[in-house]
C-alpha cells in the first residue's frame, strides 16, 4: 500500500482501544508518520472516527466542527461518575419507568440545552483535562463549565424495563453521556451508559467504515482503502470548490491570489460582508484534487488560509 496517501480513511474502531491506539496502529499498517483524527473516541464507545493522512491533517480544525450522530444503550436506576458503566457507582435505585414516561422524556430532550460539561471529558480547565481530575479524585474541586448543546432526530431505536437504545444526531462539543444522565434525571431514576456507538461524522456513514484488520488485509493484499478512503478533494463537501487553471495554480502554491480568481469569488466576498462572517472555499485543480483553502473576510477581501504541497496537478 502507497504511504504517500493524502486523505481521510474512515475507521471503524472498536472497543477497548483509546483514540491514540488506533493512530499508532494505522502507523504501523501504512508505514507513515503524518496521521491524526478529528474527534476522540474513548475506549468504551466504538464506530466511526475520521483519520487525516498526510497534508490532510492540515484539515483537521475545518473536520473537527461536523455534526455527529451516535447510539448509545441506557441503563436506568444507576448513576456513575462516569455518566458511564467504567465509572464508580453514585447511586443505584429501581429503574423501571412506564413506556409512556420513557418516550415523552425522550421527545423532550431534542434541541437545544446549557448543560454542564461532564468530568470525565477532554475539556480543559485551567490547562488541565477534565478527565485528569476525575481520575485524580480532585473532580469535586473544580468547576465544570456549561455550554450549549444541540440534539436532534432522536429516535427509541428499542426499550425494555429499565434499559433502552435510542440514537440521535447532535452538534460539535455535544456530549451524548450527558444527554443519558439529563434522561435519568427526567425520569427520576438516574441513567447511565452501557454501550456508546458513533454512526456518522459530517456527510459520512457508518457503512463507509473500514476495520483496522481490514486494514491490515489491504496491506497484505498491497490493494487500498476502498470506500473507506476519501481524496482530499472530496473531504469538505460544504465549502465552495473553484478550479484553478495552471497559472493560478502556480501563484496560489507561492501564496498569490490571482485576480482572475478573485473575480470568480465576488459572490462570496459580498456574502461575507453581508453576513459579517467568513466564507471558506477550496481550490481544486483539473484533476480534483485539493489545493488550497481560501477564506472571504468581512471587508478584507479573500485571504489563503491552507495551501497543500507535493499534490498531483
Amino acid at each position: 500500500m502507497s504511504t504517500q496517501l493524502n486523505g481521510l480513511l474512515l475507521i471503524d474502531k472498536p472497543q477497548d482501544l483509546t483514540s491514540h491506539d488506533v493512530v499508532a496502529r494505522l502507523r504501523k499498517i501504512l508505514g507513515m508518520r503524518a496521521i491524526g483524527h478529528t474527534g476522540t473516541l474513548d475506549p468504551l464507545a466504538t464506530g466511526m472516527m475520521v483519520m487525516v493522512l498526510g497534508e490532510a491533517t492540515k484539515l483537521s480544525d475545518y473536520l473537527m466542527a461536523t455534526d455527529k450522530a451516535y447510539s448509545l444503550k441506557i441503563k436506568l436506576g444507576v448513576t456513575t461518575d462516569s455518566l458511564d458503566r467504567t465509572g464508580k457507582v453514585l447511586t443505584e435505585q429501581d429503574g423501571r419507568v412506564a413506556p409512556e414516561r420513557v418516550r415523552q422524556a425522550v421527545a423532550e430532550l431534542s434541541g437545544d440545552f446549557d448543560w454542564q460539561v461532564p468530568l470525565f471529558s477532554a475539556a480543559k480547565v485551567d490547562g488541565k483535562k477534565l478527565y485528569e481530575h476525575g481520575r485524580a479524585g480532585t473532580g469535586s474541586e473544580v468547576v465544570r463549565p456549561t455550554k450549549r448543546m444541540k440534539f436532534w432526530d432522536v429516535q427509541i431505536l428499542e426499550l425494555g424495563e429499565d434499559r433502552l437504545e435510542v440514537s440521535l444526531g447532535c452538534s460539535k462539543g455535544s456530549f451524548v453521556r450527558t444527554w443519558a444522565s439529563q434522561l435519568g434525571e427526567k425520569l427520576g431514576t438516574g441513567a447511565m451508559v452501557e454501550e456508546l456507538r458513533r454512526l456518522r461524522v459530517g456527510p459520512w456513514e457508518i457503512d463507509r467504515c473500514s476495520t483496522l484488520e481490514q486494514m491490515e488485509m489491504h496491506r497484505a493484499e498491497e490493494s487500498g482503502a476502498g470506500p473507506a478512503f476519501v481524496p482530499m478533494g472530496q473531504a469538505l463537501p460544504d465549502l465552495r470548490p473553484v478550479v484553478a487553471g495552471p497559472r493560478e495554480i502556480k501563484l496560489v502554491t507561492n501564496g498569490q491570489i490571482p485576480r482572475d480568481l478573485g473575480s470568480r469569488l465576488m459572490f462570496e466576498q459580498k456574502q461575507a460582508i453581508q453576513t459579517q462572517l467568513p466564507v471558506y472555499i477550496k481550490v481544486l485543480t483539473g484533476t480534483g484534487d485539493l489545493l488550497a483553502i481560501l477564506a472571504a473576510e468581512p471587508g478584507q477581501g479573500l485571504k489563503i488560509r491552507r495551501v497543500f504541497r507535493g499534490l498531483p496537478v
